[in-house]
């Protein structure tokens, strides 16, 4: 986020801490790959590989009207470090670190070294079937002979692998998953997003953090036919360059005490101009944004704000945030876009309040969200000529890290999961703030 040239309801709370994942328990069938099988990481790839040709059998006639081709020229395991090298991979640098599908060769590798055992320990042990539904995702090209620069490819593999996520959310494989296992799913593919600044058309793009969870959605709720529909252009990608030199230096990331100044004036200058046009009637700038010490925090209409870390006071017409370990934490996990949007979500909250909105908790948190998604569509739109702020590259993946990342236990059931919460951000940048208020909301 950088400057412009002029430089919840009462219980709603955000609470840091990472979701509980359930583990997923290789199963048969299993695949048979070259590397070490006994290999932890290697068995849940191998029970992938299996899944994912069952998976690719079954709707690969029914997407493109041909018969499927198994993946035949096998899949490699490999650990870097000592070799042997997988078909297509000249040195070890070009499995390091790395997982790729090789159609001169029709075969997956994997680094089984580094990339898949680190993400696991972060993410998780479905990350690992995700990685390598994202590599058939380009078996599936191969096999279609579908043509596009770098990103489109990556994207519309992105949005196999969303494809068949949902399939195993259905009950339809091996695997078992819960929400939090796609959560971390998706948290990892923010991590395996370009560097902010990349060029869509460089020839290694793989998209930014919001394409590729934007694709993974798409394909999650329609399936791969709506993957098929892929072209260059079409989703467009958000790749954006960085300003000027500063902006470069910085990251793209504003400091924490401007962003708390910023903010705030920025969304009520939005709902300023929104409120009207969604209710008919005038917006009232809200009391104030206030942080407080946790140690020694606010009252809320005469109630107790205790272990709330950030909360919209509906009788006292204020935002509140934990401004001693909470908010700042998140400013140094997720960057200045995360600090704004998690404002933003309790502006939404005020918006609804102020409406009458009287929905059950978890439908009034993913409204907030997606009302959050509308705000971040007009500071990247540029569209309000009285905006103090604009969007710097990685800030929507910033915005992602905000929703996906930052919950507390029992945070799930009152605000939706992560992946809800994503999706709903989505509905509002995507498609504005009157797609915010739509009744099935809650159940995407």
């Amino acid at each position: 986020m950088c400057v412009a040239a002029t430089l919840a309801l009462a219980a709603t709370a955000c609470g840091a801490g990472s979701q509980s994942t359930t583990t997923t328990t290789p199963a048969a069938p299993t695949a048979t790959i070259h590397g070490d099988a006994a290999d932890p990481v290697n068995k849940i790839a191998a029970q992938a590989v299996a899944d994912l040709q069952r998976y690719w059998a079954d709707q690969f006639p029914k997407v493109y009207g041909g018969d499927y081709k198994p993946v035949t020229g096998g899949f490699y395991a490999v650990r870097p470090s000592t070799g042997p090298l997988p078909p297509c991979a000249a040195a070890a640098a070009d499995i390091a670190g790395n997982a790729f599908y090789c159609p001169t060769a029709d075969v997956v590798a994997w680094d089984a070294e580094g990339l898949l055992p680190n993400l696991r320990k972060k993410y998780g042990d479905f990350v690992i079937p995700v990685v390598l539904a994202h590599e058939w995702g380009h078996a599936i090209q191969a096999r279609a002979q579908f043509s596009g620069i770098t990103v489109t490819k990556e994207i519309q593999a992105d949005c196999f692998a969303g494809a068949w996520v949902a399939d195993v959310a259905a009950g339809h494989s091996s695997f078992t998953v819960s929400a939090g296992d796609i959560d971390q799913a998706l948290a990892g593919f923010l991590s395996l997003r370009d560097e902010p600044g990349t060029d869509k058309t460089d020839a290694s793009a793989h998209g930014s953090g919001f394409d590729r969870v934007n694709s993974f959605q798409t394909g999650f709720d329609g399936g791969p036919t709506a993957c098929k529909a892929y072209k260059d252009g079409d989703p467009a990608v958000i790749e954006l360059p960085f300003r000027s030199a500063q902006d470069a230096a910085d990251g793209g990331n504003a400091p924490y005490e401007q962003v708390l100044s910023l903010a705030p004036v920025d969304l009520e200058d939005y709902w300023h101009a929104l409120y009207p046009e969604l209710t008919g009637k005038p917006w009232h700038s809200l009391r104030q944004v206030q942080g407080f010490d946790p140690r020694n925090p606010p009252a809320c209409g005469g109630s107790p704000t205790k272990g709330y870390s950030l909360f919209y006071c509906v009788p006292d017409d204020y935002i509140g945030y934990d401004g001693v370990d909470a908010m700042p934490q998140f400013y140094t996990d997720g960057g200045d876009f995360a600090v704004a949007t998690l404002l933003a979500t309790q502006y939404g909250f005020a918006a609804e309040s102020r409406a009458g909105d009287n929905t059950d908790n978890k439908t009034a948190s993913l409204r907030a969200d997606c009302f959050a998604g509308g705000w971040s569509a007009s500071v990247l739109l540029e569209n309000r000529p009285t905006s103090t702020i604009r969007m710097s590259p990685g800030d929507l993946d910033k915005a992602l890290t905000a929703l996906l990342v930052f919950h507390g236990d029992g945070d799930a059931d009152r605000q939706g999961t992560g992946y809800q919460r994503v999706e709903a951000f989505r509905t509002g940048l995507l498609n504005g703030a009157n797609a915010c208020t739509t009744p099935d909301l809650a159940t995407k």
